[in-house]
């Protein structure tokens, strides 16, 4: 009788499983970098920054085909003006100020994200997925994903790949908003590169589908292509 008693002790004192959300500090450590401003350092210096940049926004059907495309590619001065502007569609023609590189995480992501909320974060599983290399650099992959479908919470899941000191190279943030007048899903991602002695945007992407009462749903993909000047 005392050996089970003991035994049954042993296992109610044991160590959560690796899975569980508060055996997993590691994942906790490198989801608090992943925040409004986890690549706000990377995109700072872009008005005073020259860099060429390719943009491509795609509209699609509702059963998925694309059916418009506008692309432009765009010169940058230092200054923060255009000098170039190419392609097709109205982005590249019309008369309005060229389109301009803009951190998409920071109205993706708030200061306080739920999935860092001490009572919200319950209702994510958090998760250390392995290491990788960008740039030479290694850096581990983590992420944290909303367990209830049915939930309220805007951020349905996020994925960055962190550094151990807290340097964000690539993120991606899926958001899904209800409200009275329209339901929003989308996805943002950032791939950042090494540039003079920081980081810089290298690509981003944007894909949003809006569902508005009685006017249907309007599915529109942006992806940028950056190359930083010298």
């Amino acid at each position: 009788m005392r050996l089970l008693l003991l035994a049954l002790l042993l296992v109610g004192c044991a160590d959560p499983a690796p899975g569980a959300l508060d055996g997993d500090p590691e994942a906790l450590r490198l989801l608090a970098f992943v925040d409004a401003s986890a690549v706000a350092d990377a995109f700072a210096d872009l008005d005073s920054t020259a860099y060429d940049a390719d943009l491509v926004v795609t509209q699609f059907a509702p059963d998925g085909r694309p059916i418009g495309r506008e692309t432009v590619s765009l010169q940058r001065r230092a200054d923060g003006t255009a000098v170039e502007r190419s392609g097709t569609g109205t982005l590249a023609e019309g008369d309005d100020e060229a389109p301009a590189l803009r951190d998409p995480i920071a109205q993706a992501l708030s200061d306080d994200p739920p999935y860092l909320d001490p009572v919200a974060g319950e209702a994510y599983r958090r998760t250390l997925l392995g290491d990788t290399t960008i740039s030479g650099a290694r850096f581990r992959l983590v992420e944290a994903v909303l367990t209830d479908a049915g939930s309220e919470l805007g951020v349905r899941r996020v994925w960055a790949a962190v550094a151990d000191g807290g340097r964000v190279a690539a993120i991606e943030v899926e958001r899904h908003t209800r409200s009275v007048l329209f339901d929003e899903d989308s996805r943002v991602r950032v791939d950042l590169a090494p540039h003079a002695g920081g980081w810089a945007p290298r690509t981003l992407a944007t894909d949003t589908q809006t569902d508005v009462p009685l006017s249907g749903a309007a599915h529109v993909r942006t992806e940028w292509t950056v190359r930083m000047g010298e």
